[in-house]
């Protein structure tokens, strides 16, 4: 019998090993899918097992071969490893970025970032080496991730300072966004113009110049010592401006 071939490849600077079946169909490692958004494995079978994989799939989708096995590089004979169809893959880190995993964020970014670019290269007949396109991936992920983190840096130097002097946090978050874009956090989240996990506190604005802006005024904010809230709100958008 057909044994599947074995590759290794570069997403963004994360590497995995693809495997191709004798059929043509691509598979990736569970182990490695998940751990790529820093997951454990068994966190795949419950996203398979999920509502949320039915509604991404569709509730006729059935996984076909789940095992597969592969000559392993340090011993004699073969192992078998989990298997996910490579869209399975992307499904998976596509439900991890919508739970706010900031890891499956940049890793989705980077590749729906590489993908647009590779056709508007094609429509313009522009010619890059695969190595320019994996460099660009790599920048765009790293970006991402750090932009986050300063982000939640910054709402969580803004949540200390609100508990610190009695501050609501959810009012005092919702000044600081009505007064940078015009509308409270709700009614933009109303408008779809915010995605992400309120849980988190962080507006996921498409913009990312306004993200830095909100994050930049909650930093100026917290380092004030007098004033009501819409005043300190007042004063450190007028700082940032």
């Amino acid at each position: 019998m057909d044994k599947a071939k074995r590759a290794t490849i570069q997403i963004a600077g994360i590497e995995v090993e693809v495997f191709q079946l004798p059929d043509g169909e691509y598979v990736m490692s569970q182990t490695q899918v998940a751990g790529a958004v820093g997951k454990p494995e068994w966190s795949i079978r419950d996203f398979l097992s999920s509502k949320q994989s039915k509604t991404l799939l569709g509730k006729n989708y059935r996984l076909g071969k789940n095992s597969i096995p592969v000559d392993h590089e340090t011993c004699r004979g073969s192992t078998r490893i989990q298997i996910l169809p490579i869209g399975l893959a992307s499904a998976y880190w596509l439900n991890q970025a919508f739970k706010g995993n900031v890891k499956a964020e940049s890793l989705a970014y980077a590749c729906m970032k590489e993908a647009l670019e590779r056709r508007c290269d094609k429509a313009f007949q522009q010619q890059k080496a695969e190595q320019e396109y994996e460099e660009q991936a790599v920048i765009s992920r790293q970006t991402w991730e750090q932009s986050r983190g300063f982000l939640r840096d910054a709402h969580s130097s803004l949540v200390n300072c609100c508990l610190a002097w009695g501050f609501d946090g959810a009012r005092t978050h919702n000044e600081i966004t009505l007064a940078v874009c015009g509308k409270t956090a709700k009614e933009l989240r109303e408008m779809e113009v915010i995605e992400g996990n309120p849980k988190v506190g962080l507006n996921h604005i498409q913009d990312k110049e306004v993200l830095v802006k909100i994050a930049r005024v909650k930093i100026e904010f917290s380092r004030y010592r007098s004033g009501t809230m819409k005043q300190r709100v007042t004063r450190a958008v007028e700082a940032i401006n």
